[in-house]
């Protein structure tokens, strides 16, 4: 087991205004889904001058604020990319031997999800600090082990789709049926 700080740098995201000439996009927790998909075609709202602020391919995004404390990768873009402040950024020292798929499933597990929220303050919003995200220990295993971790996570997921869809065309089919016999 590692600690997050030791395998990665935390960063908070940037506040930001809308700029006359914008040059970069700005992720916003209300850009991706309860399940941590990017749901929105955005255009670029911001002007940033600062590098140090730009997000790279394979960086992670915790909603670091609210209930939903998800773990998300940034998603690749043509665009520069800036977090706002309702995101921690996570930026991995060394991604050939730590996947970013593989910490953000690790963080999005619902024991980890708990054990943070658990750890965050607030009053009226609840809050994960920097600190207390430096301090997660992750287990990291080999490069191939983390790989299978991975695709057994996407797996699951499409499972749960088409198990969503097949429910979806049932409830249809009955619908139809029950139509037919009035």
């Amino acid at each position: 087991m590692v600690k997050l700080r030791d395998i990665a740098t935390i960063q908070t995201g940037v506040f930001a205004k809308s700029a006359f000439t914008p040059n970069a996009l700005y992720f916003q927790q209300s850009d991706f889904d309860d399940y941590g998909v990017f749901k929105n075609i955005i255009q670029p709202s911001i002007s940033v001058d600062n590098t140090k602020h730009l997000l790279n391919e394979g960086d992670l995004l915790l909603a670091s604020k609210g209930s939903n404390n998800i773990c998300v990768m940034v998603p690749k873009t043509e665009q520069n990319c800036v977090a706002s402040p309702s995101f921690l950024v996570i930026r991995l020292h060394n991604k050939n031997d730590i996947l970013p798929e593989y910490v953000a499933w690790y963080i999005n597990l619902p024991i980890i999800q708990k054990a943070l929220a658990m750890q965050s303050r607030g009053t009226s919003i609840m809050s994960i600090s920097k600190a207390t995200l430096s301090e997660l220990e992750i287990p990291i295993p080999l490069v191939e082990k983390q790989k299978k971790y991975i695709e057994l996570f996407k797996l699951q997921k499409k499972e749960q789709e088409l198990y969503k869809a097949i429910a979806e065309k049932r409830k249809q089919i009955l619908d139809c049926k029950m139509l037919k016999n009035i």
